[in-house]
C-alpha cells in the first residue's frame, strides 16, 4: 500500500462521526438550557426593576407629601399626595398612583402642576396616566394600605414562568397637613 492509498477506514470514520454527534448533542443541550435560564433571569430582573421603580416612585411622593389620601373601590385603589415644589415661590403639585386589578393588574401614576384635583380614572381616562407596569397583583387585601402616619406598598409582580417578585415597603411622610384642597 502506498501513501496515496492511506487514509481512514470506514470503521474509524463511523467512530469519529459518532463521537462528534455526542459532543454536538451535549453542546446543543447546554445552549438550549442556557437560553432558558437567560429568559428566566431576564423576566425576574424586569419584574424586580419594575418593583423598584414603583416602590421608589411611591416612596419619594409620600415622603415629601404634605397630605396623603387613600381611596379603595371595587378592586381599584387611588393613592393621592400633595407636595410642594422647590423654588423662590412654593408651587404645589398633586401626584397619584392608581391600581386596578383589571387585565391582570396594572399600576398607573399621574402628576399635576400646579396642584389640581386628581380623581380615580375610568377606562377612557387612563390614556392621560403613565402606566408604570402590568402583571401587578396584591399580596394581601390591597396594594396600598394605611393613611396619614404611614403608607405600606405590598404587591406581587409577574415574572414569567418564575415565582412572582414580592415587593413590600413602608414609607412615612415627613409632615402632614389637615387641608385637603386642591388634590383631593
Amino acid at each position: 500500500m502506498t501513501d496515496a492509498e492511506s487514509g481512514f477506514t470506514l470503521i474509524e470514520l463511523l467512530v469519529y462521526m459518532s463521537f462528534a454527534v455526542v459532543v454536538l448533542v451535549i453542546i446543543g443541550g447546554m445552549l438550549i438550557s442556557s437560553v432558558g435560564i437567560e429568559r428566566d433571569v431576564r423576566s425576574t430582573t424586569e419584574a424586580t426593576d419594575l418593583g423598584q421603580l414603583i416602590s421608589r416612585s411611591v416612596q419619594v411622593g409620600v415622603r415629601n407629601a404634605s397630605q396623603v389620601s387613600l381611596q379603595n373601590s371595587d378592586g381599584a385603589q387611588l393613592l393621592v399626595v400633595r407636595t410642594a415644589g422647590r423654588g423662590a415661590t412654593v408651587v404645589w403639585s398633586c401626584q397619584a398612583w392608581f391600581y386596578t386589578s383589571d387585565s391582570g393588574g396594572s399600576l398607573y401614576t399621574k402628576r399635576t402642576t400646579p396642584a389640581s384635583h386628581i380623581a380615580a380614572p375610568v377606562s377612557a381616562d387612563l390614556d392621560s396616566w403613565i402606566k408604570l407596569g402590568v402583571g401587578v397583583s396584591t399580596t394581601g387585601a390591597a396594594v396600598f394600605a394605611g393613611v396619614n402616619d404611614r403608607i405600606t406598598v405590598a404587591l406581587n409582580l409577574a415574572a414569567g414562568a418564575q415565582d412572582d417578585v414580592v415587593v413590600n415597603t413602608t414609607v412615612t411622610p415627613r409632615t402632614l397637613a389637615t387641608v385637603g384642597a386642591p388634590c383631593l
